[in-house]
């Protein structure tokens, strides 16, 4: 059983939430996840509650391929390259690294995409399959989104480990 104590705080913060809706009042959808009971939070926009985004989208994997097909031509990745990094002090002695960054180059949906299928390609010849686990460790960037892609196509347990 949920604690109503505990969990007014988090309560308020989704009705806090722009078009969120959530019911204090046991009014919601009854659900258990993880052997506890709750409450479902629905997007108030919606009458009914929405199981899949676009139809016939039931996973991850199935919405990325839907919107790559949908967006072939359409940017989606974007990375800058970087120029020059430099140190630079304030006026109490701390040091911070500042960074110069190029122009944004942009990958379509249409190139991620063929990105993400050859990666896959790779990590199932390496011997990867469904249930296996794999670890990702890295900066957040469009190297780490097409990782996570390649997992959700495959149904590969994925852990990432993000740097600070």
């Amino acid at each position: 059983m949920v604690d109503q104590n505990s969990s007014s705080s988090w309560l308020k913060c989704l009705n806090s939430m722009s078009g969120m809706v959530v019911r204090n009042d046991h009014g919601g959808a009854a659900v258990e996840v993880g052997g506890e009971e709750g409450y479902a939070v629905r997007n108030a926009r919606k009458k009914e509650l929405v199981e899949v985004p676009w139809e016939g989208a039931p996973t991850m994997a199935h919405l990325f391929e839907q919107s790559c097909e949908k967006y072939n031509h359409n940017p989606f990745l974007g990375t800058r390259k970087l120029l020059q990094k430099e140190f630079v002090s304030s006026s109490d002695g701390r040091r911070f690294e500042k960074v110069h960054l190029g122009d944004y180059e942009w990958k379509t949906y249409k190139e991620v995409f063929a990105c993400v299928c050859n990666f896959a390609s790779g990590i199932i010849k390496l011997g990867h399959s469904v249930d296996s686990r794999v670890a990702i460790f890295s900066d957040t960037r469009a190297e780490w989104l097409i990782a996570l892609q390649v997992n959700f196509l495959h149904f590969i347990q994925a852990f990432h480990f993000h740097l600070l």
